[in-house]
């Protein structure tokens, strides 16, 4: 009989993908929101972009969980306190400075995985990628935003 070899991640490893998983789910709510306010009808295509890129980037890492023996978190966002603080985003600058603090989390928590010694080279390819991914849908809102706002 044949038997798999599967690889099983440390936890805090698991933990540190769980986080980057929430944050992609997370903004990937917030960036919704943020489009249903916008009225420059090419910004609110370039959040929905980052809504649904994030999406599939947290459904990417929720699959490499389960691969690697955890189980992804189920996180539950509070759609009330979510609208109470995009209702408060009323400018173009508000919406700039409210992706720029999201970037930085965005970056932060993926470059401290990337650091892992643990991370098998199969996943850190999705990773970087899926920071890459990330780092140029942030820079196509600073586009627009420099173009069309200033």
């Amino acid at each position: 009989m044949i038997g798999f070899n599967l690889y099983k991640a440390p936890p805090y490893l698991l933990e540190k993908i769980n986080t980057i998983c929430s944050l992609l789910r997370q903004g990937k709510k917030e960036y919704e929101q943020v489009a249903t306010t916008v009225t420059d009808k090419d910004l609110r295509r370039t959040m929905l972009s980052l809504a649904q890129e994030s999406n599939q980037y947290a459904c990417e890492l929720s699959s490499q969980i389960h691969t690697l023996g955890g189980t992804p978190e189920i996180e539950k966002i509070n759609e009330a306190e979510l609208k109470d603080e995009i209702k408060n985003l009323n400018d173009e600058e508000a919406i700039m400075s409210f992706c720029q603090k999201n970037e930085k989390k965005m970056i932060s928590a993926y470059r401290e995985i990337l650091n892992e010694s643990f991370l098998y080279e199969g996943l850190r390819k999705m990773i970087r990628y899926q920071l890459n991914e990330m780092l140029c849908a942030f820079m196509q809102v600073k586009q627009i935003g420099s173009l069309k706002f200033h």
